[in-house]
């Protein structure tokens, strides 16, 4: 849409007919699995004939990708303005946790499909149809690389490289996502002990007082 000039009415309806497809088949995908949904299921749980669907998606593989790459795009934003509101890095790593934790919450069907699928997601993504994920999934360690690395040379992290922090940091927040999300745990309590363990391993012995959540 150009600036200053409405999308129009056949427009917004092609957008929303394509963004209710997406919608359904994350749903059935996160229930059923990616290699157990089918084009039909998606077809009738969305109640559009497989005509429209195919006007929109040529596979199922590509409405799979669509939604990862939506679904992402929304996650680095998401984190992106909770970091620019933050004023130190200690409490910039924790602002991170919890918008993770809490995009995660508001969007549990995409996580229970990211989790489900992994080896999935790690076939996709190494051909052209994924490089979209590969892409923003390397954002999501440059920018707490980032972080990391302001923090050292601001003093309040050990000095240890950045690149490999954030991997670790990230990974240990999608395992212990992952876990939880399947059980019915205290969000908030589970967001207190990650953050505590993680911080209490980088932070320099003068800022220890500053983990606290």
């Amino acid at each position: 849409m150009e600036m200053g000039i409405p999308m129009g009415r056949r427009e917004q309806e092609r957008r929303w007919r394509r963004q209710y497809i997406l919608n359904v088949a994350e749903r059935l995908f996160a229930r059923k699995g990616y290699h157990q949904t089918t084009m039909a299921e998606i077809s009738k749980a969305s109640e559009f004939g497989m005509a429209t669907i195919y006007q929109f998606f040529k596979s199922k593989e590509k409405i799979y990708i669509a939604i990862f790459n939506e679904k992402l795009d929304l996650l680095i934003r998401f984190v992106e303005e909770a970091v620019k509101r933050a004023k130190d890095p200690v409490e910039k790593i924790k602002v991170i946790l919890k918008a993770n934790f809490d995009f995660f919450k508001q969007h549990q069907d995409f996580f229970k499909l990211y989790s489900m699928e992994r080896e999935a997601i790690a076939v996709i993504i190494k051909e052209d149809l994924g490089k979209g994920i590969y892409k923003k999934h390397h954002q999501g360690i440059k920018l707490v690389a980032e972080v990391i690395e302001e923090g050292i040379k601001r003093g309040y992290f050990h000095p240890l490289p950045p690149k490999d922090v954030a991997i670790l940091f990230l990974g240990m927040m999608e395992e212990y996502i992952n876990t939880w999300i399947k059980e019915d745990v205290d969000w908030e309590q589970k967001l207190k002990i990650i953050t505590e363990v993680f911080l209490n391993g980088i932070l320099n012995r003068k800022h220890q007082g500053e983990r606290n959540v």
